[in-house]
């Protein structure tokens, strides 16, 4: 699957250059590099887990200590004919903090490939007037933030709407401001990972106890990144959205607020890259381990639906930004709701290399509305409450060079030990 997406984007590439030279005809390209400094504190919370009675197995902070990442590299291609058509290739390699399990997951893939007809604004831009698009392909859900300050999530974008899905969208405006989508999707698979930069490793490995590259971490419930590029037509999952738009004549304010649905059947397995569990019901109602029986009924589910409801507001008033978005989650029975909220300033500065800085907090928070079995299930931190504080700041730089240095704290509900997931994180980022 990575070589095809590769392969496509540079279709696009050769495609796109000589139809450029024809009026109507626009592409671009951008390439993008970031590295980091991580600091992560080392946290060991062991568990009741049944198959590790006795081992001293623990939930374990994904990558302790100091490190030095070259996080990811990516290059995306967009292509267009006037307001009417739109198509754009997002590929990465690495991309660490978006592989799950860590340490085997595929290190290449699509972040976006998708084709569109019709007048689709962005984010505070308004149509003529009333207007209708059609887009389909791998890209981000409807409420997804549309202008992140940090290189960090927070609990709720990580839970609910950080990663893109496979989709086929349809929308428009009623005259300039009342928006309107409705989606037909594959549905991110569900699946756990760590809350703080990396995932973490989980289902890795064969042996007992386990020898993993990276450890488990202490992970929450999410929904995962989409395993293909192409539309499945089995647990079909509906959307809709409904949204408001406005900005003042002369661009120094404006706000952009949907409120949105989604409904599916759960699989009953879905495949996940890199780790023997597989995702959906698979994760949450049985746990298989190798030359252990199968332990039933982790968790308290019943049925096999899962639906999401929320809304998400953005605004921005001059060099001022504000992100607040809130979900409610029901997954086979398991209710659970999150929120977050994200402000910061954007300084324009003249200091010969540097030419802003944009100081930035960000709180979040995920309640789970259910309690499982800790001797059956390996991650109680997936039933545990949490809340997420982020502050940093963001320098930018000539050259398209910038800088962001953050700062991450949690307070966990319910462990028997106080957790507070502290980490640091220095990016260094260029695009072309």
């Amino acid at each position: 699957m990575p070589s095809r997406s590769f392969v496509v984007a540079l279709v696009l590439l050769v495609v796109c250059a000589p139809l450029a030279a024809q009026n109507a005809f626009t592409w671009s390209y951008r390439v993008e590099l970031r590295g980091d400094y991580r600091h992560s504190d080392d946290e060991r919370f062991v568990v009741g887990f049944l198959p590790f009675k006795g081992l001293n197995i623990a939930m374990q902070t994904p990558d302790p200590g100091s490190h030095v990442e070259l996080n990811v590299a990516s290059l995306q291609l967009d292509f267009g004919y006037g307001d009417w058509f739109a198509a754009r290739a997002l590929v990465h390699g690495q991309a660490l903090d978006r592989r799950n399990p860590t340490g085997t997951d595929r290190q290449t893939d699509a972040d976006e490939l998708w084709l569109r007809f019709g007048v689709k604004p962005e984010i505070l831009d308004r149509p003529s007037g009333t207007s209708f698009f059609l887009q389909a392909g791998k890209f981000p859900k409807m409420e997804r933030q549309p202008v992140r300050l940090l290189e960090s999530y927070g609990l709720a974008a990580t839970s609910f709407n950080r990663f893109e899905d496979v989709q086929v969208m349809g929308g428009g405006s009623v005259g300039r401001n009342v928006y309107w989508r409705l989606v037909g999707a594959n549905g991110n698979p569900l699946f756990f990972r760590d809350s703080n930069a990396l995932a973490g490793d989980n289902g890795t490995t064969m042996v007992i106890p386990p020898v993993r590259k990276f450890n488990t971490g202490f992970p929450i419930l999410y929904n995962a990144e989409a395993e293909g590029l192409f539309f499945k037509t089995d647990h079909v999952q509906f959307g809709q959205g409904l949204g408001y738009r406005w900005q003042r004549e002369d661009q120094t304010m404006g706000f952009d607020a949907i409120v949105f649905h989604y409904r599916r059947t759960l699989a009953d397995r879905e495949p996940i890259t890199g780790t023997f569990y597989g995702g959906d019901l698979d994760l949450i109602n049985t746990v298989e381990l190798p030359g252990h029986p199968e332990i039933a009924n982790p968790l308290p589910i019943h049925g096999n639906t899962k639906e999401e409801y929320g809304s998400r507001l953005y605004g921005e008033w001059r060099n001022a930004t504000l992100t607040a978005q809130y979900t409610h989650q029901n997954v086979a029975g398991l209710g659970r709701e999150g929120w977050e909220v994200e402000t910061g300033y954007r300084i324009p500065l003249r200091l010969g290399f540097v030419e802003s800085i944009q100081p930035a907090v960000r709180a979040s928070a995920i309640d789970n509305h259910f309690v499982g079995d800790p001797l059956k299930y390996p991650a109680p931190s997936v039933w545990w409450d949490w809340r997420k504080y982020d502050g940093g700041v963001r320098v930018g730089l000539k050259h398209g060079l910038d800088v962001t240095a953050e700062y991450t704290t949690h307070q966990i509900k319910n462990p028997r030990i106080p957790l507070h997931r502290k980490e640091t994180i220095i990016t260094v980022r260029w695009r072309s």
